[in-house]
């Protein structure tokens, strides 16, 4: 497939997490801080006029939530009114005597963090004592009305949201007034309505809610403003004491322009022609537009959310196979921003959100949140159908999803090939000069991903191998057994994957052979793989991990087998073989046997002398003991290596590297799907660059072995895959080694 020429144009959907500032909005917050700049709280003309657009802004937001006699607080944003209000609700219950764990402060199990954060935070300040408690939801993300109500008589105060910001879900908040009126009258509710202005109507003197706070940045304001409605009555203690502004209520001078955004906003929402707010029908035809584009694209999607459920402003999907990650990559590749909803992690993140709901783990780690707002226009509906349905060749001709792409489309697949899921790792060794393909070490999670692989680019599989009997996962094999049986070459093999009539695997150019290295487990096999002669790789298993080793103290686990089996490795291994392990946790991709005894120095006590050293056995204690707190380090352990370093360059400093080092190579270390979306060659156009996925990294420095490396400038999406990437080559030898920092993301 030929990449993109073009840079792609910008595609914002990620509105949930915040909105660009509409130019009405702009020009008002422009026009008081220059024109209308004064201070509310002063006597003269310039300070009269301020209180005017204060006040007005106030009315107009009265009047969009139905607040009738209710308290309209200008805040910073949605963080400072959920604080707020829960400060208040918590300080009256302890003024009351409501204190100890009888208590209970509910809130919903899919709420924004800020919310049981703070219940958490003002529980302990305030020494309240209470019960912090989350209210189950069902798979469709609907609050459990009979977990309330047997909660409710002991409540102090309930936190629900109108609409949650990452799967758009809606609560019936008519229904839960009923049932939490009808249980305590007089009990505290919070609603978060961050989500709801503009999205769906609101007329809180009608309702017996209490507290909700508003942001202004998810509404096409600028950050940094917010209001807060206080139903009349309601205790209230102002969070922020000083000058007494707000009534009172917050002190601090008012952000003015913040307000006078505010009060653009809220004219156009009160428009009944003419603004540029989408009417309910109009939103729900660009959600249906724009999922149809995405089916295109993604025909196994699977939705986490939807009707009659949600507001139409969000779309949050998974696809079988993929990590969030791996479409948020390739949709920023593109030009379009989407967001997971969930924090980043050293693990593949999950939406607990989605855990919440009790959706499968796949789903929740894939999960992927569209939002637009409701100030779309058409255009920008069609523009954004149209930036997804272009991913639709990319895709194909990357394997993601199965299609009839022909060969010629087909992003080149050969080598070895590393895949990982968190810290376990599976191997493609792919010969294109016979299209076949030796599969080592698969887990489950990379199942279909590794199928579609094969199936795509209609390699024959030579065999399906595992180094050892896993013991914190299954093997994938027998699923990929089944998936891929018409490919397959033989299935008559032993535990391992090994074909039974066959002493050495031959396939094009490599060669390999199984040798026993017992010691982590007692059927583990390390497998030597010679390319035209000459050793590359060894794929060890769990028995040696890069900046570590695997585990003695599981079933099975001998030590003077290990000891055993490192000295016959030893004498099998040629000084370049790059050692690939089954379990990275460090990151580090491949080890060598230098770099191994190079970080372990213990190794060389337990290969060169003849009784277990007193220091190797006091280390495996210590590992154990380590290991017992480390629950993800569940096959091994390993130490931070010093030769983790690296240079970082930023983009105005490429031309003056080039003039240092005219022999630089420039090597794009994303993958090859968002490659295809978005080549290197848009954003730097008179650069040559090489494709060196992640993925294939450790193919490279194999190649790499005969010569010596000369500088090198690797570029991700955003600077970190770049950055791990540094790390690698320099542990490998690479000397010259530089990271552009922020990656094509500050390129763009």
């Amino acid at each position: 497939m030929q990449k993109p020429v073009t840079r792609p144009q910008e595609i914002y959907l990620d509105n949930n997490a915040t909105t660009p500032v509409l130019a009405c909005a702009a020009a008002a917050v422009q026009h008081t801080m220059q024109q209308c700049f004064g201070n509310p709280s002063s006597s003269h003309s310039t300070g009269i006029k301020a209180k005017v657009e204060l006040e007005s802004t106030r009315q107009l937001a009265r009047q969009l939530i139905g607040a009738g006699s209710g308290e309209i607080v200008f805040t910073s944003g949605a963080t400072e009114g959920i604080q707020s209000s829960i400060f208040s609700a918590l300080l009256h219950a302890r003024m009351s005597g409501k204190t100890g764990p009888a208590y209970s402060l509910l809130y919903g199990a899919t709420e924004h963090k800020a919310v049981p954060q703070s219940l958490e935070h003002w529980n302990h300040v305030l020494q309240l004592g209470a019960t912090i408690k989350a209210i189950p939801v069902d798979q469709h993300g609907l609050l459990s009305f009979d977990f309330i109500q047997q909660e409710l008589p002991n409540t102090l105060l309930i936190c629900t949201m109108a609409a949650n910001n990452e799967t758009g879900v809606k609560q019936d908040l008519t229904a839960l007034q009923q049932l939490i009126r009808s249980i305590a009258p007089h009990v505290l509710w919070m609603v978060d309505c961050v989500q709801a202005l503009g999205k769906m109507p609101l007329q809180l003197e009608q309702m017996t809610i209490d507290y909700a706070p508003f942001s202004g940045h998810k509404l096409y304001a600028p950050k940094g403003i917010g209001f807060l409605y206080v139903r009349k009555g309601t205790p209230y203690q102002p969070l922020l004491a000083g000058g007494g502004q707000e009534s009172g209520l917050r002190s601090g001078t008012e952000n003015l322009p913040g307000i006078a955004a505010l009060q653009a906003i809220f004219q156009q929402l009160k428009l009944k022609e003419g603004s540029v707010f989408q009417p309910d029908q109009q939103l729900w035809s660009y959600r249906d537009q724009l999922l149809s584009a995405l089916r295109q694209v993604f025909p196994d999607l699977v939705l986490n959310s939807d009707q009659p459920y949600i507001v139409p402003t969000t779309i949050n999907f998974s696809v079988p196979g993929f990590a969030s990650k791996d479409i948020m990559d390739l949709f920023d590749a593109a030009g379009i921003r989407v967001s997971s909803g969930s924090a980043c992690s050293s693990k593949i993140p999950t939406s607990f959100v989605l855990n919440a709901m009790g959706l499968p783990l796949w789903r929740s780690q894939g999960a992927i949140r569209l939002s637009f707002g409701p100030a779309m226009t058409p255009q920008e509906c069609q523009q954004a159908c149209s930036a997804i349905l272009a991913l639709k060749a990319v895709v194909n001709s990357c394997c993601l999803v199965l299609s009839d792409a022909s060969s010629t489309e087909l992003q080149p697949l050969a080598g070895l090939v590393q895949l990982k899921h968190e810290d376990l790792c599976s191997y493609l060794l792919v010969s294109a000069e016979t299209s076949e393909v030796i599969i080592i070490d698969a887990v489950l999670p990379l199942a279909s991903r590794i199928a579609l692989l094969v199936q795509g680019h209609q390699l024959k599989v030579r065999a399906i191998l595992d180094t050892h009997q896993h013991k914190d996962h299954p093997s994938a094999r027998p699923e990929l057994v089944t998936l891929l049986v018409d490919l397959l070459h033989s299935a008559n093999t032993n535990s391992l994957g090994w074909p039974l009539d066959e002493t050495s695997l031959k396939m094009g150019p490599y060669q390999l052979n199984a040798v026993a290295t017992p010691g982590h487990s007692p059927e583990a096999v390390t497998i030597l793989v010679r390319q035209h002669q000459q050793q590359k790789f060894a794929f060890v298993g769990d028995f040696i991990l890069p900046g570590g080793t695997g585990r003695l103290d599981l079933p099975g686990g001998d030590s003077q087998a290990f000891r055993q089996s490192l000295r016959a490795l030893e004498l099998q291994l040629e000084a370049q073989t790059l050692l690939v392990s089954s379990h990275d946790y460090a990151q580090r991709f491949f080890t060598r046997w230098d770099l191994m005894l190079q970080e372990q120095p213990v190794l060389q006590q337990i290969l060169r002398t003849e009784d277990t050293p007193e220091q190797w056995l006091s280390e495996l204690q210590r590992q154990n003991d380590w290991l017992q707190q480390q629950s993800g380090h569940f096959c091994g352990v390993v130490e931070v290596c010093a030769s983790d370093a690296t240079a970082v360059i930023d983009k105005h400093q490429i031309a003056a590297l080039i003039q240092q080092y005219p022999d630089l190579q420039i090597w794009d270390v994303r993958e090859p799907h968002e490659q295809a979306a978005g080549a290197l060659s848009v954003y730097l156009p008179d650069l040559v660059s090489k494709d060196v996925p992640l993925s294939s990294l450790v193919q490279r420095v194999a190649e790499h072995h005969t010569k010596t490396p000369g500088p090198v400038l690797l570029v991700c999406r955003s600077g970190n895959r770049s950055l791990l990437a540094a790390k690698v080559l320099n542990r490998a030898g690479f000397e010259l080694v530089f990271n552009l920092k922020g990656g094509v993301a500050l390129l763009a």
